[in-house]
């Protein structure tokens, strides 16, 4: 289903998307938990970064692939692991450690 939803949302509820879907937020602003993006899916494995590639959702909304959900959940079993109640922004900040450093947040 293409849709909008809060980066909060899809955060929270990460279980109800596909394995092989992917996570599309907007190029051209700051992200937050209440960014709007979208999960569609994974129609980019044999994109060479050809902007024809990009879901016709995507381009209308000015999304840009951003990880695969399997990634996504990867993070949120993580930080959930090392820390037992995790905020918004727990999820948020290690969705954002990963997006920028291809690793794991690792708490201390």
């Amino acid at each position: 289903m293409e849709k909008l939803m809060v980066l909060r949302d899809i955060l929270n509820n990460i279980e109800q998307f596909e394995w092989s879907d992917d996570l599309f937020l907007p190029e051209d602003e700051t992200w937050s938990l209440d960014t709007k993006g979208a999960v569609l899916p994974d129609d980019i494995d044999d994109m060479e970064n050809d902007s024809d590639e990009i879901p016709k959702f995507a381009k209308e909304h000015n999304l840009k692939y951003v990880l695969g959900i399997d990634s996504v959940r990867g993070i949120i079993s993580n930080i959930s692991d090392q820390k037992a109640s995790c905020t918004d922004n727990d999820l948020f900040e290690a969705f954002l450690y990963y997006y920028d450093n291809d690793a794991f947040l690792v708490i201390e």
